[in-house]
C-alpha cells in the first residue's frame, strides 16, 4: 500500500516495524514498534510524524530497542471499529510502503480493504491464506503476561522516571509483586528472543 500520511515518518526512519498492540483506545493505538533510523535521527524524532506520538523506548534490546509510540492514523482509528477481522502484528512502514496481515471473515477483510482504499489508495494488495501468516509476538504471552505488560506500560512502569513501581502495580492488580515481576521478566524474555529471531 501507498504510504499517504506516513511520509514524515520516514524522515526519521527507513523503517518502522510494529511488533505489538499494547492497548487501544477511540483515539488510537499504542504500539510496541522498533525502527530502523536514519543517521542522525532518533526515538523522539518519531513524535515530528502526524500521527506518532513517542512516549518512551523499552529497556533492554541490542542494536533496535523496543519503543512505544502512540498512533492516531485515521486508518488506525478506523479499524478500531472492525469487530470480525484481526491486524496481526508484525507489519511494516517503509519506502517500499505498508505490508499488513489480516485475519477474520473474507467480508470483514473485504470491508477493511475497502476502507483502506478510501484512506490511501493502494498501489498493490496481495492476499495471503491464513496458513501462510506468521504470529505475531501478541501470541509468545499467556493473559496474565500479556495484562501485566500492557498494565506496565500503560501505567508507565518503563518510563524514565518510572511511574508506577512494582508495588503500586501489585496493589492496583491484587497481585504479589514477586508474581509481577515474574510475568514481565517472562513477557520481556519472550519478546527479545522473537525481536532476535527475527533479524
Amino acid at each position: 500500500m501507498a504510504v499517504y500520511g506516513f511520509k514524515d515518518l520516514l524522515i526519521a526512519c527507513s523503517r518502522m516495524e510494529v511488533v505489538a498492540h499494547l492497548s487501544i483506545s477511540e483515539n488510537g493505538v499504542r504500539q510496541l514498534v522498533r525502527c530502523k533510523f536514519r543517521e542522525g535521527f532518533g526515538p523522539e524524532d518519531l513524535s515530528n510524524s502526524e500521527f506518532l506520538t513517542f512516549e518512551s523506548v523499552l529497556q533492554g534490546g541490542n542494536g533496535s530497542p523496543p519503543i512505544v509510540v502512540f498512533n492516531s492514523h485515521p486508518l488506525a482509528i478506523a479499524s478500531i471499529d472492525f469487530r470480525d477481522i484481526a491486524i496481526l502484528p508484525p507489519y511494516s512502514f517503509s519506502e517500499e510502503g505498508i505490508s499488513i496481515s489480516l485475519r477474520g471473515v473474507p467480508s470483514g477483510i473485504s470491508n477493511f480493504l475497502s476502507l483502506a482504499n478510501q484512506i490511501m489508495p493502494p498501489d498493490s494488495v496481495k492476499v495471503v491464506n491464513e496458513e501462510d501468516v506468521e504470529i505475531g509476538p501478541r501470541s509468545l504471552l499467556g493473559d496474565r503476561q500479556w495484562e501485566v505488560a500492557q498494565a506496565a506500560v500503560q501505567w508507565g512502569y518503563y518510563d524514565d522516571p518510572r511511574g508506577v513501581t512494582l508495588r503500586q502495580m501489585a496493589e492496583r492488580l491484587d497481585m504479589a509483586r514477586s508474581t509481577i515481576g515474574e510475568h514481565l521478566h517472562n513477557a520481556e524474555a519472550a519478546l527479545m528472543r522473537w525481536m532476535v529471531e527475527q533479524e
